[in-house]
């Protein structure tokens, strides 16, 4: 087969990932680690000595360009959550150097991803950064985190259910762009990745090692999928652009840090009601896994300002057509759909 008969791309690859314990790791002297000080609490005893130990507190391009000019080292490691890895991501690019993700907790699938999202001009944008070079994972101490954060990376492969309505939706008006229209095998796969879950919701919530194993899986196929697709319109769609836009309101308003994967059970529900699919099976699934997609710190008020400027919202940052685009929620609108999937 001639090579200019085969893709025209370069298909992202997953990292090699290993299963260990954190304390078996002897890492070397040499070491940059970009975490936060509670996930670096939890590893304390982890068999590394930091040449530089940087403690990740912003998630923009400013504050992640600082740390990136101070490293000093020949590997980088990132250890915790979703913010740090990611940090760790962009200083590993930016200095060319090798990159290990030690997740603590699987609350996103940025382990797995080779982009950075960082938050600027109240949205997200994703840099090309480089996906972790090995990802260690320490099953029992995955199996250890608090029950709230266990499995809340889950919801990134829940909002399959409203991305791929987005999806769908938009290849019916036309509005997907050269190189996003979709492809049979695409549903399929996304399909089967979401009812995998919806079916072992309960098992993931449990934190059992069978059940933190299929969610590790999930996670790779989801992100698997979206490197051979070329972008993320799969899994992504009204449910996170709700999210982006609802952290812009927690930020101006000095809210406390919300996990992620609460929000976008939150998104994924309200969206789903809106898209006038079955959401009810939506929001057993975000219980079973004990995601709490009825955040106490957020307002409904603010939930229901979002929902009706998010239209504007996802005009204004020319995110992707998405049922948000074209539908004008009134107040009673929102009110009602707060109430239906939160009460």
């Amino acid at each position: 087969m001639l090579l200019n008969s085969c893709y025209d791309k370069e298909i992202g690859r997953l990292p090699c990932i290993v299963t260990c314990a954190f304390t078996d790791i002897n890492g070397p002297h040499d070491a940059v680690i970009l975490t936060t000080e509670p996930a670096w609490r939890v590893v304390k005893d982890i068999g590394i000595n930091p040449h530089q130990l940087l403690y990740v507190t912003g998630n923009t391009e400013r504050s992640m360009a600082a740390l990136a000019e101070t490293c000093k080292g020949e590997v980088v490691y990132g250890i915790g959550g979703g913010l740090a890895i990611d940090t760790a991501k962009y200083v590993a690019s930016a200095n060319g150097l090798p990159l290990i993700a030690l997740p603590t907790i699987l609350s996103t699938d940025a382990f797995l991803t080779d982009a950075t999202g960082v938050r600027e001009n109240g949205c997200v944008r994703y840099l090309p950064t480089k996906a972790p070079d090995t990802v260690i994972i320490d099953m029992d101490m995955l199996g250890n985190a608090p029950i709230a954060m266990r499995a809340s990376g889950a919801a990134d492969v829940l909002s399959i259910a409203t991305a791929l309505w987005d999806w769908q939706k938009a290849e019916e008006m036309g509005a997907n762009p050269p190189g996003q229209q979709m492809m049979p095998q695409t549903i399929a796969i996304g399909r089967t990745l979401l009812q995998t879950l919806l079916e072992n919701a309960t098992e993931i919530g449990n934190g059992t090692p069978t059940g933190l194993k299929i969610l590790l899986d999930l996670l790779c196929m989801e992100v698997q999928l979206c490197n051979l697709c070329g972008h993320s319109r799969v899994e992504e769609g009204s449910e996170h652009h709700f999210v982006y836009a609802i952290e812009k309101h927690l930020t101006s308003a000095n809210i406390g840090k919300v996990l992620h994967g609460e929000l976008v059970g939150l998104g994924i529900l309200l969206m789903a009601a809106l898209q006038s699919q079955p959401w009810e099976q939506y929001r057993h699934a975000l219980e079973c896994l004990h995601i709490n997609y009825r955040p106490t710190v957020i307002a409904r008020e603010a939930i229901a300002e979002t929902l009706v400027n998010l239209s504007d919202y996802v005009v204004q940052h020319e995110l992707p057509y998405t049922v948000a685009t074209t539908l004008r929620i009134t107040n009673d609108i929102a009110e009602q759909t707060i109430q239906t999937v939160m009460d």
